[in-house]
């Protein structure tokens, strides 16, 4: 009898046990849940979008957060359209030129001739001439003439008399002219010992003829392995980091 008597209070110890147990463990299962979720996405914030999941990202400072859209130092939100900003839909009536001959241009340049320039992924410079069309419509007809900034990705350019100015995310700064087809390197690295631009990727200039122009990361482009282009979300970290500080996202020639 006291065997048995001592087995139902154990038997009755171990249901106790495993009933205050499950009621612990419903209380804090959830919080255990919510608190291993915010810890990932926490992680997550603070990673870059891939290919660039392996550089962890970096706090903004507060004088930089409040120039941001809405900040107190930064432009209105939302926008006060008015005047020459107000909404309208005229660009309902705009027309796609050279859709299928040309891919990837970055921008539109002009020639001082009123020519358009265009510059495609795979690096070729296509110019569209103004053809006047019965009606006074104006319509654009390609060069078969086209020159050749070399392998890289191009992406921002401009255009300043008879030179085509590239930024090129594979070789850096450089500029092309547009009579002769001569390319001239301006500029592919910085600091000592050099560094080499790995993403050159706008410019512009001013009326003194200086260039500035961005270079976005250090992960320099990858050439697409199927498609036959350098693909500028193929990158992978530098293997050496530039020597000057990513904050200063211009530079001078």
């Amino acid at each position: 009898g006291k065997r048995e008597s001592k087995h139902c209070s154990a038997s009755v110890a171990w249901v106790e046990l495993l009933s205050l147990c499950a009621w612990v463990l419903m209380r804090t299962l959830p919080a255990l849940t919510i608190a291993l979720l915010a810890a990932f996405v926490h992680r997550c914030c603070l990673r870059m979008a891939d290919p660039f999941g392996d550089v962890a990202g970096l706090p903004i400072d507060e004088a930089r957060a409040a120039l941001f859209t809405g900040g107190p130092n930064g432009s209105a939100f939302p926008a006060a359209l008015v005047g020459v900003f107000e909404s309208n839909r005229r660009l309902r009536g705009a027309t796609l030129l050279f859709t299928e001959e040309v891919v990837g241009s970055e921008c539109v340049g002009v020639a001082p001739n009123g020519d358009l320039l265009m510059l495609d992924r795979n690096g070729f410079v296509f110019r569209a001439t103004p053809q006047q069309r019965k009606g006074g419509a104006l319509a654009y007809e390609l060069s078969k003439e086209r020159h050749y900034v070399g392998p890289g990705r191009p992406l921002g350019f401009h255009v300043a008399g008879e030179w085509l100015y590239v930024c090129c995310s594979l070789k850096g700064l450089l500029r092309l002219h547009l009579g002769s087809g001569a390319i001239e390197l301006l500029s592919g690295a910085t600091g000592s010992p050099p560094s080499p631009f790995a993403y050159a990727n706008d410019l512009d200039l001013d009326t003194s003829g200086a260039v500035y122009f961005s270079s976005s990361s250090d992960h320099p482009v990858a050439l697409h392995p199927l498609a036959g282009f350098y693909d500028t979300m193929r990158g992978r970290p530098a293997l050496t980091p530039p020597s000057w500080s990513m904050e200063k996202e211009a530079c001078i020639l």
